[in-house]
């Protein structure tokens, strides 16, 4: 394990991406954050099989809400896009990228030099799609597992230096309000996403015994 230098001057944001960074550098978490941080290799795979377990579970319906989820992790992306230039803030592998650790142990080479650190985009769309699941369906695996990828992938970020934590933190806010509004779109129009909501989608104030009626 690594300590991260000290610098009295160095703001909390720096010095918590340093401690993730340094402090927490070993191959195994090399590998493991590098996967998690890859669109085609982790995000895509993850997503085709959520689509095909929709499918299964609930047919053309299934495959209905989950275009609904992807349209809202796009708008979530390009809503990332659009604040990145608006913020026009660095990335750590820019604006420290010589006390950063790259992965295996060497020391980092700057990531570019275009301003759009502000806010992390990977954090945006996995807290959205987090969000969105929970709320649109009764599928605990894929609700805890979702919820359990988008703290991996904040992480990552932080710990492969590509954003500061800040940044991270930031993108999940808007994810969270972002796979939000999309659930509510789904759960108000039922009729046009067919969401798997279970029995969430009873009135919520109908009496027990109306509901045993229900089911029989």
């Amino acid at each position: 394990m690594i300590d991260p230098p000290p610098d009295c001057c160095a703001t909390m944001d720096e010095r918590l991406l340093l401690w993730v960074n340094q402090g927490w550098g070993q191959p195994l978490l090399d590998g493991l954050f590098w996967w998690v941080s890859q669109r085609l290799w982790f995000a895509l795979p993850l997503a085709l099989i959520l689509l095909y377990d929709s499918v299964r579970r609930c047919g053309r319906g299934g495959l209905r809400w989950f275009l609904m989820l992807a349209a809202t992790v796009a708008v979530g992306d390009v809503l990332g896009d659009l604040l990145k230039e608006w913020f026009a803030e660095p990335r750590p592998c820019q604006a420290v990228f010589e006390q950063l650790r790259a992965l295996g142990g060497a020391v980092a080479d700057r990531c570019g030099t275009a301003l759009n650190g502000m806010p992390s985009n990977h954090a945006i769309n996995f807290f959205a799609a987090a969000s969105f699941v929970a709320i649109v369906t009764p599928w605990r695996g894929w609700r805890v597992g979702l919820c359990a990828a988008a703290l991996l992938v904040g992480l990552s970020r932080i710990y492969l230096g590509k954003h500061y934590p800040s940044q991270v933190l930031a993108g999940a806010v808007i994810g969270v309000a972002v796979g939000g509004l999309g659930a509510w779109l789904v759960v108000r129009y039922p009729t046009v996403f067919s969401p798997p909501l279970g029995d969430r989608t009873r009135p919520p104030f109908r009496s027990s015994a109306a509901n045993r009626e229900l089911d029989e």
